[in-house]
C-alpha cells in the first residue's frame, strides 16, 4: 500500500472514533465536523455512497438546531456531494435550505456562507435542467462571492453562467462570461485554474459544434498549459484538439496534430499516459493515408488496451479494425490481425470480445 493510502487509512480511523467520542459526550458541532471530513475522505476514495450517508449524518445532527454556521456548512457539504454524486435535485433542496439559514445567521461569517450557498444553489438547478432558477442565484452568487472576497467561487459562478450562454446559442455572451471567469481565476492566485478553465471552454464549444470558437480555445488552452508546465493537460488538450479538427472535416490538420499529440504523449511516464497514446493511435489509424501504417497504429492502440486492460480501448479498436477490412480501409490480409487479436483477447480473459472476433472471422471467410 502506497504511504499516502496508509496516511489516509489512519486519518479515517482517528476520525471515526472522534465521531463517537463527540456524539456520546453531546458535542454535536464537532460530531458534524468530524463526519463531514469523513464524508469528504470517502469520495476521494471513490466510495459515493458512504461519502453521502456521512454529509447525511452531519446535516441531521443539526437539523434541531438554530442558524449555525456550523449547520449552514454541513448542508452546504451535503449538497455539494450530492452534486458529485449525480443527484442535483437533492443538491438543490440541500442549497436552498442552507440559504435561507444563512440569511439568518449574525456576523463576518454570514457573506461568505450566503454566497456558498447560493453559488450551489446555481449549480445544482444548472445541472437540473430549471435554467431560469440556475441564472438568478448565478447571478447573485457571483455578485455575493465578489463582495466576500471569494474571486475563485465568482469565477465558477461566470464558467457556469458560459456553459447556460452555450446551451441556449448566445455564444457571444458565453465568451464574455469564459474571460471574466478567466480574469477571476487569475485574481485569486489560481493561474492553473485558468488554464483548466480555457480547456473547459473549448471542450464546450467543441460539444456544440462550435468548431472556430472550439479551435481558438483549444489552442489559447495548450499554449498556456505549455507555459505552465502542465505537459499532460496540454497533451491531452492536443488530443482533443485533433480530434475537434477530425470532426470539422480539416484532415490535414488533425493528422498534423494527432502526430504531434503522438510525440507529446511519448513523454509522459505511464501509465498516467497510456490512454491518451492509445487515444492518438486510434485517430491516426482513422487518418494517414498509408493503409498498412494505419494498421500499425491501431496494433498499437490494442496493446496499450491489454496493457491497461481497457475494454472499451479493446473494443474499440476491434470494431475499427472489421470496419476497416469492410470498406478496404486496411489491406485484404488484415483479417490476421483480427486472428491475433481474437486469439490475444482469449489469453487476456476478454471472452466476449474475443468471441466477437470469432464471428467476424468467419464472415470475412465466409
Amino acid at each position: 500500500m502506497a504511504n499516502r493510502e496508509a496516511v489516509q487509512l489512519v486519518r479515517i480511523a482517528r476520525l471515526r472514533r472522534f465521531v463517537g467520542v463527540f456524539a456520546r459526550g453531546g458535542d454535536r458541532d464537532a460530531a458534524a465536523e468530524a463526519l463531514g471530513e469523513l464524508a469528504y475522505a470517502s469520495l476521494e476514495q471513490g466510495n459515493a455512497s458512504e461519502a453521502l450517508a456521512r454529509a447525511r449524518q452531519a446535516a441531521q445532527l443539526l437539523a434541531d438546531d438554530e442558524a449555525s454556521d456550523v449547520g449552514v456548512r454541513a448542508l452546504i457539504q451535503l449538497g455539494t456531494i450530492c452534486l458529485e454524486t449525480g443527484a442535483p435535485d437533492a443538491a438543490a433542496s440541500a442549497a436552498d435550505l442552507a440559504r435561507e439559514r444563512a440569511s439568518k445567521l449574525p456576523g463576518a461569517s454570514r457573506g461568505e456562507l450566503l454566497a456558498g450557498a447560493t453559488l450551489l444553489a446555481g449549480l445544482a438547478h444548472a445541472m437540473s435542467g430549471d435554467e431560469q432558477t440556475a441564472r438568478a442565484s448565478l447571478s447573485e452568487a457571483r455578485d455575493l462571492l465578489v463582495a466576500a472576497g471569494q474571486p475563485a467561487g465568482a469565477a465558477l459562478a461566470l464558467v457556469q453562467q458560459g456553459m447556460l450562454d452555450i446551451g441556449a446559442d448566445h455564444l457571444d455572451g458565453a465568451e464574455v462570461c469564459f474571460a471574466f471567469a478567466r480574469d477571476f481565476y487569475r485574481a485569486a492566485g489560481l493561474p492553473g485554474a485558468a488554464v483548466e478553465a480555457a480547456g473547459v471552454v473549448a471542450r464546450a464549444f467543441s460539444d456544440a459544434a462550435a468548431s472556430e470558437r472550439a479551435d481558438r480555445w483549444f489552442a489559447l488552452a495548450i499554449a498556456e498549459a505549455d507555459r505552465m508546465g502542465m505537459l499532460e493537460l496540454a497533451a491531452e488538450l492536443l488530443v482533443e484538439r485533433a480530434a475537434e479538427r477530425e470532426r470539422a472535416g480539416s484532415i490535414a490538420d488533425a493528422v498534423r496534430l494527432a502526430t504531434e499529440s503522438a510525440d507529446r504523449c511519448a513523454l509522459l511516464a505511464a501509465p498516467a499516459a497510456d490512454a491518451l497514446r492509445s487515444r492518438v493511435h486510434m485517430q491516426l489509424a482513422r487518418l494517414v493515408d498509408e493503409p498498412r501504417e494505419g494498421l500499425r497504429h491501431l496494433e498499437a492502440a490494442f496493446e496499450l488496451g491489454l496493457a491497461g486492460r481497457a475494454s472499451t480501448t479493446l473494443g474499440t479498436a476491434l470494431d475499427t479494425l472489421v470496419s476497416g477490412l469492410a470498406t478496404k480501409r486496411f489491406p485484404e490480409d488484415a483479417w490476421r490481425t483480427v486472428e491475433l487479436f481474437r486469439d490475444r483477447l482469449t489469453s487476456a480473459g476478454f471472452d466476449a470480445l474475443a468471441e466477437i472476433a470469432d464471428r467476424a472471422l468467419a464472415d470475412v471467410r465466409a
